[in-house]
């Protein structure tokens, strides 16, 4: 979880969430676990990475926190202990320094210093924070590039943020419209996308002037300003504010973010707008207003609350505004101003105030999109066939007045049954007040816990739209009382050491069904393995064993080789041994305790194609004719050769040997076609990967001269498809 909202697309989703699931979930097994101290209130989403190194105190999983005292912390995720780093980044600045259109800004107090929620890049081990600080009586925003390890600053950091821009409007002098720290809030989360940081401001309490910024430095050293971007350069307002969620990025690297109320006009202001801005460049390379953008803005319904938000691997962006309406829009097309609405994909008035926060799972069988309006319930909508339904799917039986709830979504990969929608609401306003931390089931939205539940749980002051962060069976929850609250599974929560199994899904897609032979599998649960993975090694005659760290899964009674197990999860292989059809058995031991049996459907082939960033949704893993790694920066020349991984292939002639590593050419017993945005590949050859473990699956294919895009690519075996969730990139 290294940015806000957990992702590029700000899906507030966690889909890699083994332990903690609608079965682990509930008074019984569930609370506050320990607390951590820290300066000042939490508004900035708690960010979490595996595996950091500590100079001198070896390696840590470790959750990152920004105060707005301008303190980030970095402690071990796991224990209430100490914090392994702490750096101040200068004097915050008094919220008595602000004003709104109505006199006092009471809504951030008393200070504002790391607002919005930074960004770490995992590959040089950079967390970025921009922090507000009252230097010599003047407001300053600098961006800080620091050392997840050590806290010391990198990268030419820090950089002062300024900026200017030509232009007419509010706050201008001689044709030039600057940057005012002292008017401007920096609210979205951090941006990082194809090796730029992305830093956006909006208003505080529309105390003019003000604009809608946005700037972009370079990730390897932050003294240099790529770009930068003015929403209403020759008029008022059009802040970025989006209640905490930072621009999103697609696949492509193109930026999308909504400015709110202010000056329109499709030239050069952009206010209540929905804009697609160029990659590191920041131009306006598309727009999209509602036909009621002018009333929105002299009512104070800032169109744009939630942000942007993307569905990986469609080409939809959701937005909503205080109006309460849901805008469904292709973000490839955008429209620019609506004239009745009938431009855009969808709109769905929810008949209620204020849509601030959202969440998506993005399953196979329909995203579901998660939000709270004023007085309701938390409801789910289902996005199929291109429109969201016109009521929602599930709804919440308790509500809350105030809809400025946190949200957060976990879930065992795409697995109905397996998800929890985690909502930190508050029960009074003004804030901060009182919250509770709601667990409900994503499927139907029935509650399965809350902090109010036990006093030993309770919440305490929270903020506005301060989201939780769920990773590895705990949740972060930010909050106003200066901690950082931890919660997870108490007092013995596994009763036993029993193994038991939550899901079986394709290791590639994280569908559920039929599995077939070959097929490699997730299987999820508890108790499955030792707490840290153990990762399978072939042995000297080219065997991958059955036997791992004390953990063994049978399919029929037929061991499975594996590639890894640990607590929650084991990647095993099928064996080939077990029929075609009908139904087969499952079961997991580990150190001598076994589960109980699982029945599961086999199928003569069940394809998933194998994910770039593993997620099993989004770019696909697939080589181009050079063997370079295929991606929208890299795509591939239509009509070429290109090289897709997959499993769940089903048998081979000559016949895999189960567990064994491909030495030799074989080709998929039934037949095999492709598609690329529905036009059909011409296959060269589809078998099991040399040099892989058998049931990896290499295709090797030739797009069609057609093709062009970023789009979905299918997999067909025998009649049995996969899901249409990855794709190829094709120039």
């Amino acid at each position: 979880m290294l940015t806000g909202n957990n992702n590029s697309s700000r899906t507030s989703a966690n889909l890699s969430e083994t332990l903690l699931n609608p079965n682990s979930v509930s008074s019984a097994l569930f609370g506050k676990v320990f607390s951590l101290a820290v300066d000042g209130q939490i508004y900035a989403q708690p960010l979490y990475m595996r595996n950091v190194a500590i100079p001198g105190k070896g390696s840590h999983n470790v959750v990152f926190v920004a105060t707005m005292h301008n303190t980030v912390y970095a402690f071990d995720a796991e224990a209430a202990s100490p914090p392994l780093w702490t750096l101040n980044l200068g004097p915050s600045m008094p919220a008595s320094r602000y004003t709104s259109d109505i006199g006092a800004y009471t809504d951030i107090t008393p200070e504002n210093g790391i607002l919005s929620t930074p960004v770490i890049d995992p590959v040089t081990g950079t967390l970025f924070a921009v922090a507000a600080t009252l230097e010599a009586g003047k407001a300053v925003y600098r961006l800080h590039a620091l050392d997840t390890g050590t806290g010391k600053e990198k990268l030419g950091g820090p950089s002062v943020i300024q900026a200017l821009v030509a232009g007419l409007g509010d706050n201008s002098v001689k044709g030039r419209v600057a940057f005012d720290p002292a008017q401007h809030l920096q609210r979205p989360a951090l941006l990082l996308a194809n090796g730029v940081i992305y830093v956006a401001f909006g208003s505080h309490g529309d105390a003019v002037p003000f604009h809608g910024w946005m700037m972009a430095y370079s990730a390897v050293n932050v003294q240099q300003q790529i770009s930068l971007f003015n929403a209403t350069p020759n008029g008022s307002g059009g802040s970025f504010w989006q209640s905490g969620r930072g621009p999103a990025a697609d696949a492509e690297g193109n930026i999308y973010a909504v400015a709110s109320n202010g000056a329109t006009d499709g030239k050069t202001s952009f206010a209540n707008s929905v804009l697609n801005l160029t990659p590191g460049k920041l131009t306006v390379a598309d727009w999209f207003a509602p036909y009621n953008f002018l009333s929105l803005s002299d009512s104070d319904d800032d169109l744009g609350t939630p942000g942007a938000l993307l569905v990986d691997g469609t080409d939809y962006l959701i937005t909503g505004g205080k109006q309460g309406v849901i805008y469904l829009l292709d973000r490839k097309h955008l429209g620019h101003l609506a004239a009745n609405n009938s431009q855009i994909l969808q709109s769905v008035d929810t008949k209620m105030f204020g849509i601030f926060n959202m969440a998506l799972w993005n399953r196979p069988d329909g995203p579901l999109l998660y939000l709270h309006t004023a007085n309701s319930g938390v409801t789910a909508w289902k996005l199929q066939n291109g429109k969201l339904g016109t009521v929602p799917v599930a709804q919440s039986m308790n509500g809350f007045a105030i809809p400025y709830q946190g949200m957060s979504l976990s879930a065992s990969g795409v697995i109905p049954g397996t998800g929890i929608l985690w909502v930190l609401a508050s029960v009074s306003y003004p804030l901060p007040s009182h919250a509770v931390l709601h667990a409900y089931n994503a499927d139907d939205m029935t509650e399965l816990w809350n902090s109010d539940n036990a006093p030993a749980d309770t919440v305490g002051a929270w903020v506005k739209f301060a989201n939780p962060t769920v990773a590895d069976g705990r949740v972060y929850v930010p909050t106003a009382g200066n901690q950082l609250l931890v919660y997870g599974s108490i007092r013995n929560t596994i009763t036993n050491t029993v193994p038991f199994v939550t899901g079986i899904v394709n290791a590639a897609s994280y569908v559920d069904g039929a599995v077939a032979p070959g097929e490699i599998l997730a299987v999820l649960g508890g108790n499955l393995g030792p707490k840290q993975i153990a990762v399978g090694a072939f042995d000297n005659n080219g065997q991958l064993s059955s036997l791992l760290a004390g953990t063994q899964v049978t399919f029929n009674g037929v061991p499975a080789p594996l590639i890894y197990t640990s607590f929650g999860a084991i990647a095993a292989i099928v064996p080939y041994e077990v029929p075609s059809v009908g139904q087969i058995t499952v079961t997991v031991s580990y150190n001598g305790q076994t589960s109980a049996r699982m029945t599961v459907p086999v199928a003569t082939a069940a394809p998933g194609i194998f994910s770039a960033d593993a997620s099993g949704s989004g770019q696909g893993a697939i080589l181009n004719a050079d063997f370079s790694v295929n991606s929208p920066t890299n795509p591939a020349g239509a009509g070429t050769i290109m090289v897709i991984y997959a499993t769940g292939g089903g048998r081979t002639i000559p016949a895999s040997v189960t567990g064994s590593v491909t030495t030799k050419a074989t080709v998929l017993a039934a037949n095999v076609v492709v598609t690329a945005g529905g036009l059909p590949c011409t296959v060269l050859y589809a078998g099991n990967a040399g040099g892989e473990v058998a049931g990896v699956v290499q295709i090797n294919l030739r797009l069609p001269p057609g093709a062009t895009g970023t789009l979905p690519v299918i997999v067909s075996v025998g009649g049995f498809r996969s899901a249409a969730t990855t794709t190829v990139s094709i120039r």
